[in-house]
């Protein structure tokens, strides 16, 4: 009889499926708790990431307020008494705006502890661990919505080592810590160099309830700023006949602006012809007359100014356009409201200085994108104006009837000036006139005069719609 034996080999398989189905669920378990982690992590990146970008745009609203505000045109714009003539600072000074939270202090105290120091400063400026002055605004919000999250902005001059930056043109050695920068439209200028407007830097703290922080920094200056250094400043040459009196003495009403020349020119200066030019930065230039570098960028500062400006013939002007290519004309313009006390033979007899006006009138900015003619030797009003006029072209002005213009008068080709030889034909510009191209005013057969005076006080009429432009940029470390 034959006996079945059981396989050894049968018997060795037991139990595998177990070991299988274990091993499969611990595999599956570990994937599981791998996407936990990770599901754990990613919510935690997207929570810092969420935190990190609340308070970034928190700062930024901080800076951006404070950059809005120092345009003196600004609803909420900062009086001399924060920022000084011209959105200058003293290096050392510091200017604060303040935005506390709930229970927290909306005085200098935010800015020390336990609250939020600026331990900043001190990096900027060794020699000082905090501003030998320091005065706060507090921050501009619309009443019952919630404000950004930043705490403070600093507003500070700046100086080559405050910055670690040598900047363009600038002399070699140690970084200038003496000497606050500025900007002339396209560069930083040297320490010593003003010719232009005064840098400042915004820097800002933003914390947020949950303890985020991020600072911010931004350098600023005006987009186009205009430092006049003569009455009249012309890229070429300049023609000025006898019947014309051209003076960079400031007038008498312009308090805290420097004297200036009569005439600047990169072209020929000694063109100048027989005309009365006096004037002169101290100790003075006996010809009133100086050939000098054109510093403005024309293109940059007509693109800042003319989105501000109303076309030359909007209506109320009196220059309509004509002609293809179109040549304006306004035989009688009227161009901004004059002050009502214009004062034109109250001289001082020391100096040769002329009050010429109050402060009041009503000033407009106009631009005209082609050549203009201002006047006409045909009987008439006369043209007159206060506050802005840029000229995409060459100016011509007839003053037989007479040409009062306040302000500052930009064009980027040449400026001619005509008359008829009748008595008492004469023009008063007080102000400055900027241009491109030559200056020509060969009168010297006039009954009448022209008077061009240097008010350098009648410019910040045209910087005060410029806006702050932003030079740089960066996060700080803390």
């Amino acid at each position: 009889m034959k006996t079945n034996r059981p396989s050894r080999f049968r018997n060795s398989e037991a139990g595998v499926a177990l070991l299988v189905a274990i091993f499969i669920l611990l595999l599956i378990s570990a994937v599981a708790i791998s996407l936990i982690i990770a599901s754990g992590t990613e919510s935690s990146l997207a929570a810092n990431y969420r935190s990190s970008t609340s308070a970034y745009y928190a700062s930024q609203s901080g800076m951006e307020e404070a950059r809005g505000r120092l345009m003196p045109k600004s609803p909420n714009a900062y009086d001399a008494a924060f920022i000084g003539p011209g959105g200058s600072l003293a290096l050392g000074a510091a200017r604060y705006v303040v935005n506390p939270g709930p229970g927290e202090p909306a005085t200098l105290a935010l800015l020390d502890p336990p609250y939020y120091p600026d331990n900043e400063y001190k990096s900027e400026f060794p020699g000082a661990p905090v501003p030998a002055t320091r005065l706060t605004r507090p921050s501009v919000l619309v009443a019952g919505l919630p404000g950004p999250l930043y705490k403070w902005v600093r507003i500070n001059a700046i100086t080559e080592d405050s910055i670690k930056v040598k900047v363009n043109g600038g002399a070699a050695g140690a970084l200038d810590t003496l000497n606050p920068l500025y900007y002339n439209g396209s560069n930083l200028l040297p320490p010593t160099n003003t010719d232009g407007a005064q840098a400042l830097q915004l820097t800002s703290l933003a914390v947020l309830p949950d303890g985020s922080q991020k600072m911010l920094r931004y350098i600023v200056a005006p987009l186009a700023p205009i430092n006049v250094k003569a009455a009249i400043h012309a890229r070429g040459s300049a023609v000025v006949g006898s019947a014309v009196d051209v003076t960079g003495f400031k007038d008498l009403t312009c308090a805290g602006r420097p004297d200036a020349f009569a005439i600047m020119t990169q072209g020929a200066a000694g063109t100048s012809g027989s005309g009365n030019l006096t004037g002169g930065p101290p100790p003075g230039n006996p010809a009133g007359a100086v050939e000098g570098p054109f510093p403005y960028n024309l293109t940059r500062l007509i693109n800042a100014v003319s989105p501000q400006a109303l076309p030359i013939d909007s209506t109320g002007t009196g220059v309509t356009g004509a002609g293809s290519p179109v040549l304006y004309s306004g035989p009688h313009a009227t161009l901004g409201v004059l002050p009502t006390t214009r004062v034109y033979g109250d001289v001082d007899p020391d100096v040769n200085k002329l009050k010429s006006m109050s402060n009041d009138g009503i000033p407009a900015n106009y631009y005209s994108p082609s050549n203009l003619v201002l006047g006409t030797s045909a009987s008439g009003a006369p043209v007159t104006g206060n506050g802005a006029l840029i000229v995409k072209g060459n100016l011509t002005i007839d003053i037989t009837n007479g040409f009062e213009y306040f302000g500052l008068i930009i064009v980027t080709g040449d400026v001619t000036m005509i008359a008829n030889p009748i008595p008492e034909a004469s023009a008063h510009i007080h102000g400055t006139i900027i241009l491109g191209g030559d200056f020509k005013a060969p009168i010297s057969n006039l009954s009448g005069s022209i008077f061009i005076h240097q008010n350098a006080c009648l410019v910040p009429n045209l910087n005060a719609t410029v806006p702050y432009a932003v030079l740089s940029f960066r996060e700080l470390t803390q």
